[in-house]
């Protein structure tokens, strides 16, 4: 077998010189605007940023100092230490001049002329940092201060510290205001770690610093300049990625020592137990170690207690507390904390089903014996909460230990989900030869089919369910076992036969067995999204889901809810509820995420690529498209790769980078060498994006004609879906009498506002409807279709400009524009001549397509039947209308690449 493509070698990391200069100052808007209100409000003397240690108050107080100064501001700035507290005056001595005998009588008043003096006739903005380390003279000095007009003090208090009461007075007593400082939201920490590094950023490497830092910016610095320099963060060609997991630096553990301070011998026990175990039961705490320590950390806010409704958990206050902590201790006493830990909480009187994956997680850890039975309910609730990584530990140890059937068939299809498909073979073929009941056979053999069509072995498993269900009595066993065959024809390009197959089990009757419909419609969703009935595909999957849901924590299922919502969200896509759809995308991307599924990452960023090209954000498209690709090679499902290889090369290609789109072609010839990229289920959108990479790069008959074959080839084999999006962009490309008649033909046929838009537009294009084409623009401007909206003005822009109407062709043009707009970089033919003074013919507009790629007149006029001298003919009027003077401007003025 050839070669698969290999993995470029990484380029080099950034020097930390470069990490470490000034971070952006991101998320803080609210707590910006009411400081920036407070300098500017006569009846505020103050503000006090209030919160965590490493929260980010410093870094604020600082941005407010420059807003200060903008205001008219005379600043000074003291920071208050632990040194310091112990001497009167101390963090704000350098402030103050050395003073006289005479002002030392009275101190206070002295150093509060001389700060005063400071500003001039300015009013003084004075930052105090750490004020609750301040002694109490400075703090008396700084309430005095807040009281004066012309001076507006601005302080920071950690939250957990004690605080004189002259500081607590500032905001109590209502002179300065209080603003709480919070941890930063998911977003903004993903956010910054994208400014900072530059580039893609891996969905490890951000769930991976969201949780450390849990939004903490002094964590979140450290941990990434930490992982930077040891190596643990590597940027590749798809973006950057964590080569083995986050570690604290030695500078952050220092830091959180620090914050940890000095306990006593009990009270370490209590960290330690919670370090480990996290989270712990309280009840189980409480049988370990004394109450008085518990309630003694929780106040210093070392740790904290969750209230769940019905139970309480403890945690570290943060999660780098846990990591310090567990770093400290050693390998035996870590063995024996577990060890208690999975014994305090086995003698529970009632189990929660969480409590059963931390007994066996503490048990295998403690290296003590665990029970098989214990481990195979852990591993079957790990499965239900899609934690696949413990899953397959706990399944597989249960096997190891038992060699149960059971165990087996759990640990082979957990194998599978983390791309360990030769090790998963092994178990599940053992497995096959044990297995005496239907249930277990089916789940058996469904697994194992799976994992032999990932591995390439395609005939081997639509083989393996037809011979073993031969092998199955029971109706809802076979029709489950039916339903997954089936899945194999659909992906392997036979949609029209798969959804035949599983018709029958779409709509059962209320006392009828729900595990048909779940393993149907996964085939029949996808089958009538993509053959011009999405609205009935999301009726189906919505009914689907709601019964996956429900048996999903009572029975034995071979694949979670999600893969409906992979369904609905197709579904909605192609009927043009993009705003819907996009709602869904965000919330399954961020489940999948803090869950580290990555099989549903995979797919959710596929499908991320896809709403993006729809909505006209090829820019978007691309980084999703390369992220599925990252995350598909992650789990070794190369199949996948032929979707989002030809996604991202079309996408590319409409943003002018022809090379990069050639590149991923290339990658996809790779593919297809190696026989893991075979065609298949959605050709015509494979076949789509390849057409536009030829049009675009100067092969626009050639890319018609792939069209052209594309469009009766999906109807063949019942993906009317992918031919109207193939007639669609073979109008797009200048040629709407190749597409119309197929278009109305199959419009009749299709449900939802994007495929009938779709075909509406190659109808008023080939009427050269202006009026139509000024109707469709806004349709698909209504469901968000934005590239298409701005294409559909622009063509009635040139419609009514040649009927004569000069206004309304202005305000089509106006109209495109602005829908262009919003679609940055994205150059198409209907786009790259929309502003043009007067409209090109049809020919005309196909010989500066290919002019613009570089193509001679001679090479222009055999491509188009022409005579060279009619080219050139055509070249000059193109000139005139495009206002350029000749070849060497003519690709700037289309849009287009020059390959030369």
């Amino acid at each position: 077998m050839p070669a698969l493509p290999s993995t470029p070698a990484p380029a080099p990391r950034p020097g930390v010189e470069v990490l470490s200069t000034d971070w952006p100052l991101l998320g803080r808007e609210t707590e910006l605007a009411t400081i920036s209100e407070a300098l500017g409000a006569a009846d505020a003397a103050g503000v006090v940023l209030h919160g965590p240690g490493g929260v980010g108050k410093s870094r604020l107080a600082v941005e407010c100092l420059r807003l200060g100064e903008q205001a008219g501001f005379a600043t000074a700035r003291a920071v208050a230490t632990r040194a310091s507290s112990q001497i009167a005056l101390g963090a704000l001595a350098p402030l103050l001049p050395e003073l006289s005998g005479e002002q030392a009588v009275n101190l206070l008043g002295a150093a509060r002329a001389a700060l005063a003096a400071l500003a001039g006739d300015r009013p003084l903005l004075l930052f105090v940092d750490d004020a609750h380390l301040l002694d109490d003279l400075s703090a008396s000095l700084v309430l005095q201060l807040a009281g004066d007009d012309g001076v507006f003090v601005l302080v920071t208090v950690r939250a957990g510290e004690p605080v004189s009461d002259a500081i607590t007075s500032l905001w109590k007593d209502g002179a300065a205001r209080r603003i709480d400082v919070a941890p930063l939201p998911d977003g903004v920490v993903d956010q910054i770690v994208r400014t900072v590094l530059g580039g893609e950023v891996g969905a490890d490497v951000e769930a991976s610093v969201r949780r450390l830092s849990a939004g903490n910016p002094l964590a979140l610095r450290e941990l990434v300049l930490g992982a930077v320099e040891s190596g643990a963060l590597s940027r590749s060609a798809s973006g950057w990625h964590l080569d083995r997991p986050l570690a604290v630096s030695p500078r952050l553990a220092d830091l959180v020592s620090e914050r940890l301070g000095s306990l006593d011998a009990a009270e370490s026990d209590v960290l330690e137990f919670v370090a480990l175990g996290e989270p712990v039961p309280l009840a189980a705490l409480e049988r370990l170690c004394r109450a008085e320590s518990i309630e003694a950390l929780e106040q210093r806010g070392l740790i904290r207690v969750q209230d769940d409704g019905t139970h309480l958990d403890v945690f570290p206050a943060h999660p780098l507390h846990g990591e310090v902590v567990r770093h400290g201790i050693g390998t035996l006493r870590t063995r024996n904390v577990l060890r208690s830990l999975a014994d305090a909480l086995s003698a529970a009187p009632v189990l929660r089903a969480g409590d059963l994956m931390r007994i066996a997680t503490w048990r295998l850890a403690s290296g003590g014996s665990a029970d098989p039975e214990l481990l195979l309910a852990a591993a079957r609730t790990a499965f239900v909460l899609l934690d696949v990584e413990q899953a397959a530990r706990f399944s597989q140890a249960a096997w190891e230990l038992s060699h149960r059937a059971d165990a087996g068939q759990l640990c082979g299809h957990m194998l599978l989900q983390q791309g360990r498909f030769e090790e998963a073979e092994a178990v599940l073929a053992e497995v096959q030869g044990m297995v005496d009941t239907d249930e277990l056979r089916v789940l058996t053999v469904i697994a194992r089919s799976e994992n032999l069509f990932r591995m390439g072995r395609e005939d081997e498993a639509f083989d393996l369910c037809s011979e073993q269900l031969e092998l199955v009595a029971e109706p809802s066993w076979r029709a489950e076992l039916l339903g997954h065959r089936a899945t194999f024809l659909l992906l392997g390009g036979r949609p029209s036969e798969a959804y035949e197959l599983v018709a029958p089990y779409l709509d059962p009757g209320p006392d009828d067995d729900l595990r048909p419909l779940v393993e149907a419609a996964i085939t029949a969703g996808t089958a009538l999204t993509y053959d011009g009935r999405p609205l009935d595909a999301l009726a189906i999957n919505e009914r689907a889901y709601a019964a996956h849901q429900r048996l999903w924590e009572e029975q034995v299922l071979h694949s979670d809810p999600g893969i409906q919502v992979v369904g609905i969200m197709q579904a909605l896509s192609q009927a043009g509820r993009l705003e819907q759809a996009e709602g869904y995308l965000a919330f399954a991307w961020q489940v999948a995420v803090d869950q580290r599924a990555t099989m549903p990452q995979a797919w959710f960023s596929l499908l991320y690529g896809n709403h993006c090209v729809l909505v006209g954000d090829q820019a978007r498209a691309v980084e999703w498209y390369d992220r599925s690709s990252a995350l598909w090679r992650e789990v070794r499902v190369l199949r996948r790769l032929r979707w989002t290889y030809a996604g991202a090369a079309g996408a590319l290609a409409t943003l002018g980078q022809l090379d990069e789109a050639r590149r991923r072609l290339a990658e996809l010839d790779e593919l297809e060498a190696s026989g893991r990229g075979a065609p298949g289920l959605n050709e015509g959108l494979v076949v789509d994006n390849k057409a536009w990479v030829l049009a675009l790069g100067g092969a626009l008959p050639a890319a018609r004609d792939l069209l052209d074959a594309s469009a009766d080839a999906a109807v063949a084999i019942g993906q009317r879906t992918c031919a109207m999006v193939n007639l669609h962009s073979l109008a797009r490309l200048g040629a709407p009498e190749r597409a119309v008649d197929r278009a109305a033909a199959l419009r009749d046929e299709c449900q939802g506002d994007l495929l009938l838009a779709r075909a509406d537009h190659i109808g008023a294009l080939h009427r050269a409807d202006a009026d139509g084409l000024d109707e469709v623009a806004a349709r698909f401007g209504a469901i968000g279709a934005r590239l298409f909206a701005a294409e559909a003005a622009a063509d009635a822009a040139r419609a009514h400009r040649h009927a004569g109407a000069g206004r309304k062709a202005n305000a089509s043009a106006n109209r495109s524009a602005d829908w262009a707009a919003t679609c940055p970089g994205v150059t198409t033919p209907a786009l790259v001549l929309a502003e043009a003074a007067s409209p090109l013919t049809k020919r005309e507009r196909e010989v500066a397509l290919l002019a613009a790629q570089g193509m001679a007149s001679k090479v222009i006029a055999d491509t188009l039947f022409l005579s060279v001298r009619t080219v050139d003919n055509h070249l000059q009027r193109v000139y005139e209308k495009l206002g350029v003077k000749g070849r060497d401007e003519l690709a700037a003025a289309v849009g287009v690449s020059d390959p030369t």
